[in-house]
């Protein structure tokens, strides 16, 4: 596996930081672009290790279609590339929260990551995510599903933060996610248009 592949597994690990781009933040030139099909998304500059970024996608389904899809621990290793296996630890009892544990393999002849978080749920709405284990220092970010088009279609708001457990440039981080990021968010919306086809 590739270092870009460890970034996707990592992106899609948290499907989802404080402060997400809000979709009041997206500039005409961004909004046309979304609808368009393309993937806004931009490094946000801050100090320190680790990096940032938010991003956003706009997919022909309904809010309740995108929120099966990003819950779906089970499906998510077929079409998250290296993510080897998802597993929910525990959860509350209302659905409101779970802690999940995804492995993700990376370089030949390295061992597997493990990352460990914490979902918090807003129902059809937004995903807020932080680490709680695992081989990250840290990892924390939220998703927002943002109905457009009357409902027909959303717009999937991503804001994460990664700090690598073991030391990497934090150029090298914050290139993987702005290489890697619109193509975690493409996966998400081929794996709805595939489930809502079914």
């Amino acid at each position: 596996m590739t270092a870009g592949q460890l970034f996707l597994g990592i992106l899609l690990a948290a499907m989802a930081s404080p402060g997400l781009k809000s979709h009041a933040d997206v500039t005409a030139d961004e909004d046309a672009r979304l609808r368009r099909g393309e993937v806004v998304a931009h490094v946000v500059k801050e100090r320190g290790p680790g990096g940032r970024l938010v991003a956003a996608i706009d997919i022909p389904a309904t809010a309740s279609a995108v929120w099966a899809v990003m819950l779906d621990c089970e499906q998510a290793p077929e079409y998250v590339p290296g993510l080897d296996a998802c597993k929910i630890l525990d959860s509350s009892p209302d659905g409101s929260s779970d802690l999940r544990e995804h492995r993700i393999s990376w370089i030949a002849l390295l061992p597997r990551m493990t990352l460990q978080f914490r979902s918090d749920y807003e129902f059809e709405r937004e995903i807020r995510v932080a680490r709680t284990g695992g081989d990250l220092a840290d990892m924390q970010g939220t998703w927002t599903l943002e109905p457009v088009n009357g409902g027909k279609a959303t717009r999937l708001h991503y804001d994460f933060r990664i700090v690598p457990g073991n030391w990497l440039p934090s150029g090298l981080v914050r290139a993987g996610l702005l290489r890697d990021t619109p193509k975690v968010l493409e996966a998400v919306r081929t794996e709805v248009a595939r489930v809502s086809a079914l």
